[in-house]
């Protein structure tokens, strides 16, 4: 029983110890950021591999999403003969929801775990402390080009899951499943506003800090020897991933819920 009490103890204290570090580790990246301007050199290249190296693997996947969008929505909707009201249910399904959160789910995947392995690697072999050695803040030099890129890039991904997801899932309905298209397009044409876009945006941008923010704290803090790097991106993935899922309901309730 006692021990079962003192293991309760330690973990709460270790998680209190975490999230105050955490809370330190933003409060230094919003210091910069409100503060500083990054290297550009820096800045360009991470808005590359975040931007432009991602969109394969997003294309892909937002692809499929909206063709099995489309899919699932048929099959509700021919239940009760509403099958032209598709055009409706895609596109609020792919630009309310599914777009902002695939690209929050792909940041992480993608470059999120690169970053949390190159700032891991940089912690072992003591790189950072090199840095701070010749007096080069490793928030200026690592984190904050990283930061804005995230920011920065976040949208046209947005954008870019927006159309793809909403176009497959028109392909998908008007050439196997038969749907008017001309009603898919007025029906999607006549719910979606133009705050759903900007929604949709802002939901992205969101979950990109929190992807930064976490692929870099774990990186950062990362464990020595291989095994660290390992833990680290398994920690940044799984954490990501889930403060993702938690965050976009209470955003979808701000958004929405008063609707």
């Amino acid at each position: 029983m006692y021990n079962t009490i003192y293991q309760l103890k330690d973990k709460i204290y270790g998680f209190l110890k975490e999230l105050g570090r955490l809370g330190y580790f933003i409060r230094e990246i919003l210091k910069w950021f409100v503060t500083s301007l990054p290297d550009k050199s820096i800045l360009l290249q991470q808005m590359f591999k975040i931007g432009i190296e991602t969109l394969p693997v997003l294309g892909a996947v937002c692809i499929f999403v909206g063709t099995n969008i489309a899919l699932v929505g048929y099959q509700i909707f021919k239940e009760f003969g509403g099958q032209n009201m598709l055009g409706l249910y895609v596109g609020l399904s792919c630009l309310r929801e599914m777009a902002p959160i695939l690209v929050g789910a792909i940041m992480a995947a993608k470059p999120g775990t690169d970053i949390t392995a190159t700032i891991a690697t940089m912690r072992i072999k003591e790189q950072i402390d090199a840095l701070e050695v010749m007096a080069v803040n490793p928030f200026w030099f690592l984190i904050l080009p990283r930061f804005i890129a995230f920011i920065l890039m976040a949208p046209f991904l947005v954008i870019f899951a927006d159309f793809l997801s909403i176009s497959s899932g028109f392909i998908v309905a008007v050439f196997q499943l038969g749907v008017n298209p001309g009603k898919f397009i007025s029906d999607a044409g006549a719910y979606l506003q133009v705050q759903d876009f900007f929604f949709s945006m802002t939901k992205g941008v969101i979950f990109a800090i929190i992807a930064c923010i976490l692929a870099t704290y774990f990186g950062y803090h990362s464990a020595p020897g291989s095994k660290g790097v390992s833990d680290a991106i398994n920690k940044a993935v799984v954490t990501i991933a889930s403060l993702i899922v938690i965050v976009n309901y209470f955003l979808t309730e701000i958004m929405y819920g008063t609707q």
